[in-house]
Order: structure tokens, then sequence, then C-alpha cells
């Protein structure tokens, strides 16, 4: 959580903040290395990580934008958004052995800079926001209106609406 640069105690107190189940999950994705054999010290990370070490890992692409973008966000609402992320890319990305040395990339480059209100606007506002896997190795974070989504479902795309009721856990 150390990418979040100038704001890291924020984001580490925004992480003390989370629900166990939520920081486990952080915990687990952030453990991931994608590279067969490393892993990173057994004392700061989950057992699982280094006992049934599985992928693929992730690379949320901008998430340091992400989580450099605090402004007046709550750090724990921010967290819980990228958690969310994690949960949404592990649906579409199954754990498993065979796939420990592999790595998928989650761009997030249209919430990058938006605010957790902005993007609860869009939600209120009946627009969605789903993650969409473009390949085997790729995901896209999408804002899309319900006709579109619509389309999207009815066509080959494989994706998973976001769940922005994780962002009401905390106090904005």
């Amino acid at each position: 959580l150390c990418m979040a640069q100038v704001h890291a105690l924020a984001i580490l107190k925004g992480f003390d903040e989370l629900g166990e189940e939520d920081r486990e999950v952080l915990s687990q994705e952030l453990s991931r290395t994608g590279c067969l054999g490393q892993s990173y010290s057994p004392r700061l990370t989950p057992s699982d990580a280094h006992e049934r070490p599985q992928g693929p890992a992730f690379l949320i692409y901008y998430g340091p934008a992400f989580l450099q973008n605090l402004g007046e966000d709550s750090p724990a609402r921010r967290l819980s958004l990228l958690v969310e992320l994690y949960r949404c890319s592990r649906a579409l990305w199954p754990a498993t052995v065979s796939k420990v040395a592999v790595n998928a990339t989650v761009r997030v480059d249209v919430i990058k800079g938006l605010s957790t209100k902005e993007i609860m606007e869009a939600t209120q506002e009946g627009d969605f926001w789903v993650l969409v896997k473009h390949n085997e190795s790729e995901a896209f974070v999408e804002k899309c209106s319900r006709k579109r989504l619509n389309k999207m479902m009815m066509q080959p795309h494989v994706l998973q609406v976001l769940d922005m009721g994780c962002l009401e856990a905390y106090p904005p």
C-alpha cells in the first residue's frame, strides 16, 4: 500500500478501518507476485500465499494513481473499492496453482481521477461500473448505461458488475 506515496499513512490507517474480510482480500491479492518461486516475507503476508501459491497475480494499472488521488475521500472507502476490483478480477480469473506465474492487468483509467462521491453519483444516476475482460490477460473498468450493459450481456462479453455498495460501508 506504499504505492499511495504522500498518502501512505492515511491509506495504512484506512486499511486498519476495513472489515476483516476486506483486509484479508487485499493482503492475499497483494501477496501474489506472478513469479514462480518468488514470494514476499512470510512475516508480512498471509500463510496461504506461501503454503498454497496461486495465480494469476493482478496488476491494477493506475492503482497507485487511484490511491494518490485521495483528495477528500475517506481512505477506507478508496480501499474498499480496490477490494471490490480485486474480488471482481478474481471472479474473471479464478485462482489456480497452474497460473501462479501468470499476471493479468486490470485497467482503472476511467476511475483513477474520480472521487468516490463522483463514482457513486454516476451509479445513482443509473450508470453501472463494470470490469470487462478484453482478453486472457487484460480487463478494463468501464462506465456504462443499462442499455449498453444489456447489449454487452447479449454478446460474448465476459464481465463483472462492480458492487458500489462497498462504498456505503464506510463514511465519506
